[in-house]
């Protein structure tokens, strides 16, 4: 009984770093490189002040990106570009 408590135990303290360290993984840097495009916080990209969906137009824009340069992930360093194209209209 002790034994399945404790691995009950483990597994839930597991899933509780993995669910907390995928949340956070990899924004705070793009959140970083976006300041110096004006970035205050995750809603330069997203409807929600935490991030993830649904993206602002920024965020969408920063989607097409990817796609269109057939990249494995967005690079907050488009944003150069997004400014451009937005001075443009």
């Amino acid at each position: 009984m002790k034994r399945v408590r404790v691995l009950t135990t483990l597994i839930l303290l597991a899933g509780v770093v993995v669910l907390v360290a995928n949340s956070s993984m990899a924004y705070p840097p793009f959140l970083a490189k976006a300041k110096k495009f004006g970035a205050k916080d995750c809603r330069f990209c997203h409807v929600k002040a935490e991030g993830g969906e649904p993206f602002a137009a920024r965020g969408k824009w920063l989607i097409s990106e990817k796609a269109r340069r057939n990249a494995d992930a967005v690079d907050p360093e488009w944003l150069a570009d997004y400014q451009a194209a937005k001075s443009k209209k």
